[in-house]
């Protein structure tokens, strides 16, 4: 089964690291600060399945929590330059979802040099408010900010994706903003990094997915399944909550992605990640499965 990894990481988490990353809230995965690209591919070697390329997702929105203005925004251009450096040293092709502060009034300027650098293809930046991801414990929930949506729209102008992570409370919301510029595709990260507690109850978590599956540029990743329960693997109902968002949002519109090396850290390692993958959809067809594993990212990414 040929793999296009649409979401994982590499990153330097060092003192004083030029790559833009925070080891504050970062980790050194098997202890060694600097996550590479030949390590990633490394850790991506399994039997069985062929990773043939696939998208970087940026790791600095949750990093520098103190901090707004140039040394963020550097940080964000640094993330971008150091992950491009690293892609150019394999022979497979990658793409890059780079960040920035859409609410920022420097946005502009930002976005005019990430778009200068090869491959950036898109931007992620985590909204996840209540409970709140790392900078957002003091930047709320970035949805309300008319600075945001503003920044937000200026994506179109390059033909750029974007990566939403949010949590289920906040999906109606996003839905609204996208339906309002329905030229910037949109990729719902970590299957809307749902609790168990939020598919259990269901009513909020499903009604808000169908507002975004209404949406035709929205697509959405099936991965970190961790989130609602480390042993994903023994649960039935993960196991049905996947194959009901296949069914929901169609199988042309659902990817599987590693989110390596976090994953990693969770004690995954990639051969039986991909293995159990394989068996929550194993009663589909091979055209199926060969979109959800790779085509369909190739397709949303512009590979």
């Amino acid at each position: 089964m040929k793999v296009w990894d649409p979401h994982f990481h590499i990153w330097d988490v060092r003192p004083n690291s030029p790559s833009g990353h925070d080891s504050a809230q970062l980790f050194a995965p098997d202890k060694d600060p600097i996550y590479t690209i030949q390590r990633y591919e490394a850790d991506l070697s399994m039997d069985g399945f062929e990773l043939i390329g696939g998208t970087f997702v940026e790791a600095v929105s949750v990093c520098h929590t103190k901090h707004d203005g140039p040394v963020f925004e550097n940080a964000c251009l640094a993330e971008a330059k150091w992950v491009t450096d690293q892609c150019s040293q394999s022979k497979l092709p990658y793409q890059i979802v780079a960040t920035g502060p859409l609410e920022s009034s420097e946005w502009p300027s930002l976005f005019a040099r990430l778009q200068k650098i090869p491959n950036v293809c898109g931007i992620r930046q985590i909204l996840n408010h209540e409970p709140s991801w790392p900078r957002n414990n003091l930047r709320g929930n970035l949805l309300d900010s008319k600075k945001w949506q503003q920044g937000f729209s200026t994506l179109a102008e390059a033909s750029y994706s974007f990566d939403l992570q949010c949590n289920p409370h906040q999906y109606k919301q996003a839905a609204e903003i996208f339906q309002r510029n329905p030229a910037i595709p949109v990729i719902l990260n970590h299957l809307g990094t749902p609790k168990r507690k939020d598919l259990l109850e269901g009513e909020k978590y499903w009604e808000g997915l169908q507002a975004l599956a209404n949406l035709e540029q929205v697509s959405i990743k099936l991965s970190m399944l961790t989130y609602p329960n480390k042993q994903w693997h023994e649960d039935s109902l993960i196991k049905e909550t996947i194959n009901k968002v296949i069914d929901l949002f169609g199988f042309n519109r659902c990817i599987f992605a590693s989110n390596y090396p976090v994953e990693k850290l969770e004690g995954w390692d990639a051969q039986s990640m991909y293995r159990e993958f394989q068996r929550l959809v194993d009663h589909r067809s091979l055209e199926e499965q060969e979109a959800l594993f790779a085509l369909n990212a190739m397709r949303i990414y512009r590979a």
